[in-house]
């Protein structure tokens, strides 16, 4: 059989992208390697999110060149968000390459390799294709946690996110082929799905009839053998009360919930068109606190978005310690090709960025760990998923809000069990516990 090496950047939906990818390609008779200098076929799946991701993948192409040739026949393909936005350009770049594929034309990848091979020149695929529901996967041995897409692009425009260039308009998945995937997927043995979209909390207004994503999450509360339900990313501009509701009353949704905020300022909200203002993301805030009570919460935040004020900056840091996120993910602006904010005259210095966030950081740290330090005591429920990292002899897990439990399992055989911890210590970034 040919061999197939996967690398992936980016969110959980490139995750998922790349196994779905092998999943194609083995019924092509790809068998996937972790070697690459065995491989006859590589593929990055890239993200175009930030620069620097991009950096990364024309990075890795340098090193590829030498495979390339020492193995004239080896086949280097670029697909995902980069290879949406850049197309052309990542030939001329990186004349290593052989294959640039967007989002679009994933479920044709085997046809793709195929045309490389029988024309023997650079392929280019970036058109627009209907939305395909593609359930062939990688098959894989802890069959325990599955990502699903349910839905696909964005129709916000935000003024620094390529999503609705890379991604197309917001397309939904009809929800009896994503409860049949899941079907599948549980009698593999997974017990836990995260429902994926680039507006997740936006499915189902697109098809006919309509649909929502509380009723979606209904529905997949019914099939035996999924314990657990998660779903990202959400945009406060549609969450409704329907969906608290669910994740207050169905019981296999997580009390966890992934809002993104991107700015505490509403002249920065404003300039980046969210859609929502800072009052605005309050009251939501406040209604699900209300509704899921104890619910566990994170976002997104961009520093050094342009024009940004220290005083805008401020409003951001007052954001996150009034709301109190239990965890975040804080990034530094970055210009991106298409995308209006590239072209704004007031770009922020580079060093004002860094020690933004280096601030921002550190406030979220602390917050976290005053939020781990109050669980000590609690006994909670853990999926356990693995051992710990930094210790084999101690097993590890998740709570439903999403936190890392590392405890001593007693010599149990316990993978993929959902058992009760007591917390006993908090540390900064995860749990330790015993068994309850």
């Amino acid at each position: 059989m040919a061999k197939l090496h996967l690398i992936t950047y980016g969110c959980q939906m490139n995750e998922y992208d790349s196994e779905r990818v092998a999943g194609l390609l083995g019924r092509e008779r790809y068998e996937l390697t972790d070697r690459e200098d065995e491989a006859d076929l590589i593929l990055i799946n890239t993200c175009a999110i930030r620069e620097k991701a991009e950096e990364k993948v024309f990075s890795r192409l340098g090193q590829l060149k030498g495979l390339k040739q020492k193995n004239p026949g080896l086949i280097i393909g670029v697909m995902g968000c980069m290879a949406q936005l850049q197309q052309r350009d990542i030939l001329k770049r990186a004349p290593v390459v052989d294959l640039v594929f967007g989002s679009p034309a994933m479920s044709r990848v085997g046809e793709l390799v195929e045309r490389v091979k029988r024309e023997r020149r650079p392929v280019l695929e970036t058109g627009e294709h209907p939305l395909t529901k593609i359930t062939s996967t990688l098959s894989r041995p802890d069959r325990l946690k599955a990502f699903v897409t349910v839905m696909e692009g964005c129709d916000k425009y935000c003024t620094f996110c390529v999503v609705p260039y890379t991604r197309g308009r917001e397309r939904s998945h009809a929800p009896e082929s994503i409860l049949e995937e899941i079907r599948g997927l549980a009698q593999q043995g997974y017990r836990e799905v995260t429902l994926l979209g680039q507006n997740v909390n936006a499915y189902g207004k697109d098809l006919t009839p309509a649909a929502d994503l509380a009723a979606l999450i209904e529905s997949v509360n019914q099939i035996e053998g999924i314990e657990r339900i998660r779903f990202t990313t959400s945009n406060p501009v549609n969450l409704t009360r329907r969906l608290m509701r669910a994740l207050r009353d169905v019981p296999k949704a997580c009390e966890y919930l992934h809002l993104p905020l991107q700015s505490g300022s509403d002249r920065v909200l404003a300039r980046m068109n969210r859609g929502y203002t800072r009052a605005r993301y309050l009251e939501l805030i406040q209604e699900l606190q209300e509704t899921v009570p104890g619910i566990a919460l994170s976002t997104d935040l961009i520093v050094g978005f342009p024009g940004e004020t220290e005083a805008d900056f401020e409003a951001t840091v007052e954001m996150v310690e009034g709301v109190g996120y239990d965890s975040l993910f804080a990034f530094r602006y970055s210009r991106r090709p298409r995308t209006p904010a590239a072209e704004f005259p007031d770009q922020v210095p580079e060093a004002d960025k860094a020690r933004r966030l280096t601030r921002l950081l550190e406030v979220a740290n602390a917050i976290q760990a005053r939020k781990n330090a109050a669980l000590e005591g609690r006994e909670m429920e853990v999926l356990v998923d693995g051992v710990s990292k930094k210790d084999p002899r101690e097993l590890a897990g998740r709570t439903r809000c999403n936190r890392a439990v590392n405890f001593d399992g007693g010599g149990r055989q316990l993978y993929g069990e959902l058992v009760p911890v007591r917390i006993t210590q908090a540390m900064p970034h995860s749990l330790r516990g015993a068994l309850a």
